[in-house]
């Protein structure tokens, strides 16, 4: 004889069985978000081995990024020593009417004028453009020295525009008229 003996009509097993069912659903309903969390966590533990990965790669080639910085600062600082000196764009272009001074007075050139330009300078740009233009009268040969000469001044000099006009007349003969903008280029001066 059993000890428990209940008998349960089958009306009751299909409501039990119904019943555990529902139960069953519930927990996994109410601890889903955490198996749902422990896959989650399982792709993001493999992404960050992958980016861990990618900068193991990357610590070689640190010392190459460094050596290349400090080249380019190297190069940067080659470059600036070209700058034009000078608090403000006018005394800069100082810097360039002596160069040119120089360059004309060498080749003994007849200079017929020579102006400051106004320095130009965009928002995001680093460097102040200083133009001098400059207008000779020389022959041809010397106007070639001429731009050879700026070109390969000490400052960081460019001819931005060129005009030549030959000059007409018995005295003038093999004689040219050339007008030069000659840019330099400064620090920008910061505002504020």
């Amino acid at each position: 004889m059993a000890l428990f003996s209940i008998k349960i009509g089958k009306e009751r097993k299909i409501l039990l069985v119904v019943g555990a069912i529902l139960l069953l659903l519930g927990v996994v309903y109410r601890f889903f978000p955490f198996w749902e969390s422990i896959e989650s966590l399982e792709d993001e533990i493999a992404m960050t081995r992958k980016k861990l990965e990618k900068y193991r790669s990357m610590v070689p080639e640190r010392n190459e990024l460094e050596k290349r910085l400090i080249d380019y600062n190297r190069i940067i600082e080659r470059a600036e020593g070209g700058l034009l000196e000078g608090e403000t764009p006018a005394l800069a272009a100082v810097d360039i009417q002596n160069i040119l001074n120089e360059i004309t007075g060498k080749s003994e050139l007849e200079v017929l004028t020579m102006r400051v330009l106004k320095a130009e300078s965009e928002e995001e740009d680093l460097y102040t453009t200083v133009p001098v233009q400059i207008t000779i009268r020389c022959t041809v040969r010397q106007l070639k020295e001429v731009v050879y000469q700026v070109e390969s001044a000490s400052k960081l000099l460019r001819i931005s525009d060129f005009r030549v006009r030959v000059v007409r007349g018995k005295r003038e003969e093999g004689q040219v008229q050339a007008t030069l903008t000659v840019e330099g280029f400064m620090e920008k001066i910061a505002e504020g």
